[in-house]
């Protein structure tokens, strides 16, 4: 579930217009150097004005006049008008707004008009709501398959498990910098781990980001990125399977075992950062650890040197007793877009997020092992407008062992 990035949030785009006339003896009167500004949303920052255009059109003789270039002036943007007769006016104008809210790139085209508007000798002044729209919610799991598919001969196939993360939102949001995460805790295994960070952090095993200068990977409103373990043609090895060679991007292994090799698709490859094997990575096809995705607030570099994390606990089997510790790594959950805790039934423990984020769980198989497990999918559940649900836990949100969308 979501950590909301954008949380409520209501862009206005509004209109303020101000004349100052002056009369001629002869003929109309001329209202000289007018001004409309354009005042940008609130709550975002980095706000950039691309691709203007506009014009104020004359009622009574339908002349029209082209809106100037906005100039930036504080937080929004004027146009200078030099001359315009006085009379009632048309104004519209449309155009693209690029912004940042928190952590993740924006961007959205807008198209405003204000009718009626009177142009007189006395200056007037009009400030108007124009344009909205709303923008709850950003980037969500959507989907993960990770049980994998099985052969005409009834024998598991792993290599196809992917991940859908989806634009929930209404505008369009750059995916560049998003991390898909791995829990190093495991549902099913609840320890005593010391220090206890969970209410600030997630530990993850496995960390790969994709790749983008910060505008290279538009996510319209609804699309979705695919992302496969394996971004090649499945049905090759296994009729039961199904085409990955034309995902968005892969998780990508430079194995250090000749014996053990990881096939380089088609698609971009993720931005490997941390990952606990030294061969190749698969999801974990029971759904012992947990999900999550993270817009990374630090370079690579950085966080491997500051945010190891080495946590310690006493393993217990029967009478003995062990010190154990595990060496990871955090991600600060105020650096997480969203979670999605995964666990079975039968030997569930706990979940590994704090409830902030994920206070429930889903799966496939209901007990460890589950032979019928395979060919089935965790969706999240979509609302009668086709908006992802999203309450912060997967119990609600999730549809267990469904049937995955590439297999429809």
């Amino acid at each position: 579930m979501k950590k909301n990035i954008f949380l409520s949030m209501l862009v206005l785009l509004a209109l303020s217009v101000s004349f100052v006339s002056c009369s001629k003896d002869d003929g109309p009167v001329i209202v000289k150097n007018g001004t409309v500004t354009l005042e940008m949303p609130i709550n975002v920052t980095d706000v950039v004005l691309n691709n203007f255009t506009g014009t104020a059109t004359n009622v009574q003789s339908g002349k029209v006049t082209t809106l100037a270039n906005p100039t930036k002036v504080g937080d929004n943007y004027v146009i200078t008008i030099p001359e315009l007769e006085e009379g009632t006016y048309n104004i519209a104008a449309k155009g693209n707004i690029s912004f940042q809210k928190g952590e993740i790139a924006g961007n959205t085209d807008f198209e405003v008009a204000s009718n009626s508007v009177s142009v007189t000798e006395k200056s007037s002044t009009l400030k108007l709501a124009v344009n909205s729209f709303q923008a709850d919610g950003g980037f969500v799991i959507s989907e993960i398959f990770f049980t994998g598919t099985t052969t005409p001969e009834d024998n598991p196939y792993l290599d196809d498990q992917y991940m859908v993360i989806t634009n929930n939102s209404d505008v369009t949001l750059y995916a560049d910098g998003i991390a898909v995460l791995e829990s190093e805790f495991m549902t099913t295994d609840q320890q005593d781990y010391t220090p206890d960070l969970m209410s600030e952090a997630f530990s993850a095993q496995a960390i790969y980001q994709i790749p983008g200068n910060g505008t290279s990977v538009p996510v319209e409103p609804g699309k979705s990125l695919l992302l496969a373990i394996n971004g090649v043609n499945h049905k090759e090895a296994n009729a039961n399977s199904f085409d990955l060679s034309g995902a968005d991007f892969e998780f990508y292994d430079e194995s250090s075992n000749p014996n053990i090799t990881d096939p380089d698709g088609k698609p971009a490859n993720l931005d490997k950062w941390y990952c606990y094997t030294a061969t190749v990575y698969n999801f974990h096809n029971r759904g012992f650890h947990s999900f999550a995705i993270a817009k990374m607030d630090t370079d690579k570099e950085t966080f491997l040197k500051d945010y190891a994390y080495t946590a310690e606990y006493t393993f217990t089997f029967g009478e003995y007793s062990f010190p154990m510790s595990k060496d990871t790594y955090k991600v600060p959950n105020s650096w997480i877009l969203d979670a999605v805790n995964l666990s079975v039934e039968s030997v569930f423990q706990w979940i590994v997020t704090a409830a902030s984020l994920d206070a429930g769980w889903t799966y496939c198989g209901k007990i460890d092992r589950d032979q019928t497990r395979y060919n089935k999918a965790v969706i999240r559940k979509q609302d009668a407008n086709g908006k992802y649900i999203d309450t912060n836990n997967s119990t609600n949100d999730f549809t267990p062992e469904a049937v995955p969308s590439l297999l429809k």
